[in-house]
């Protein structure tokens, strides 16, 4: 069933639950550079492969449909093209619920990502009553720290962990519900 309040619009961007048709383009988003190097766990083999995990996203938004308990990923459309170009998505770690986010490589640099993080993550704390969002990502990736940093999310730590299938170095970001008063 739909979440009421979705979707969430904002000045560049359309927040959404994903569709099926959605399918071609989540894989064409997951063969970009970005994606094959900072998120391996979400570069799809082929249209079957990245049509079997949008059912699984899809499913999840009724079972669990809470982030504490599985995966609630949000499409972001582009409102000025209507195109699907990314995603901010909610998930399990430990006790906590992680942010994950990606932008097509061809709209980086412009702030929508920053745009699209805000935007989910005061709408999931809203609407599951969160006091907190994690954010890991790999030490690396200076352009998702700056993202985090940006999306009002205060540097934590780093350290070493598994993050996307491999022992690494990442940057850990929490944003807290005191956050949105400000």
């Amino acid at each position: 069933m739909p979440d009421p309040s979705l979707p969430i619009v904002t000045p560049s961007l359309r927040l959404r639950h994903f569709v099926v048709e959605d399918g071609p383009r989540i894989l064409a988003l997951s063969q970009e550079d970005a994606a094959r190097r900072w998120l391996v766990s979400q570069v799809y083999r082929d249209a079957g492969h990245a049509q079997k995990v949008l059912q699984a996203l899809i499913s999840a938004y009724t079972e669990p449909g809470d982030p504490r308990r599985g995966p609630y990923v949000l499409a972001v459309e582009h409102r000025g093209s209507g195109s699907l170009v990314g995603h901010v998505g909610f998930s399990p770690l430990g006790e906590a619920v992680e942010i994950g986010f990606a932008m097509a490589e061809a709209l980086q640099g412009r702030g929508l990502a920053t745009e699209a993080v805000v935007a989910a993550s005061r709408w999931v704390m809203a609407s599951f009553g969160l006091a907190q969002i994690i954010g890991v990502t790999a030490a690396d990736n200076e352009a998702a720290r700056h993202t985090m940093a940006r999306a009002g999310f205060g540097h934590v730590e780093d350290k070493k962990m598994i993050f996307q299938g491999t022992e690494q170095g990442v940057s850990v970001y929490a944003f807290a519900c005191a956050a949105l008063e400000a």
